[in-house]
């Protein structure tokens, strides 16, 4: 699934990701991931359209969690989720492929997103 041409995850855009994350989702999935590698800059909005993606997938009463990787985050993108706790509720998988936070990788049904 492709999100687009962003350049950046910010308020300028933060609710078009969302929405369009939203629109590509399938019932049913356990994963999604989100190529945040062309990404040089999130601010405040972006973290809030990721979080408010997070509490849509997950607040569903009687369905299994579903897991939200962020994918190869650049260095300043993952310093801002890390310092907004952000690593606490997704699975960040920095540039070295290995799980920033402890998560094991599992190959379950998911669907990628990329904001380009």
């Amino acid at each position: 699934m492709s999100v687009g041409d962003l350049q950046e995850l910010s308020a300028a855009n933060a609710r078009l990701f969302s929405n369009e994350v939203r629109a590509g989702i399938s019932p049913g999935l356990k994963h999604v991931e989100i190529d945040l590698s062309q990404i040089p800059f999130v601010d405040g909005y972006g973290l809030g359209a990721l979080a408010s993606l997070h509490v849509a997938m997950n607040g569903r009463n009687g369905h299994e969690p579903v897991v939200i990787r962020l994918l190869h985050p650049q260095p300043p993108v993952q310093q801002v989720l890390e310092l907004a706790r952000m690593h606490h509720i997704f699975e960040i998988i920095p540039r070295n492929g290995g799980a920033a936070n402890g998560h094991v990788n599992t190959n379950h049904h998911s669907q990628s997103a990329r904001p380009t």
